[in-house]
């Protein structure tokens, strides 16, 4: 059972994904080592990265610039991301909005 998140460790991890978008066009080995960092603590902490989850590649673990190191892609109700690192395919379900 997850357990209730310390505001301390929530913000470590926001910083860090901040400074691997500061980072990750000049030097993206640097913001690959961010999103690491950042997926051990929420690992250690038993926290969900679900805000973050469409942000980095799950595999290799650059963090995502479309149209500089992934490939966005919509089609049929779902958002296909590439990773242009690793070549690794993502794909999510979305719903369109209903018109009334």
């Amino acid at each position: 059972m997850r357990k209730k998140p310390d505001k301390l460790v929530l913000e470590n991890i926001k910083k860090l994904f901040l400074l691997a978008k500061k980072e990750v066009r000049e030097r993206p080995w640097l913001a690959k080592r961010y999103v690491a960092d950042a997926r051990k603590i929420a690992k250690r902490q038993n926290l969900s990265l679900k805000k973050y989850r469409r942000k980095f590649c799950r595999k290799c673990g650059i963090y995502f610039v479309p149209g500089e190191n992934c490939r966005v892609r919509i089609s049929k109700g779902k958002i296909s991301i590439k990773c242009l690192y690793c070549n690794n395919y993502v794909r999510y379900k979305f719903e369109k909005s209903k018109r009334r």
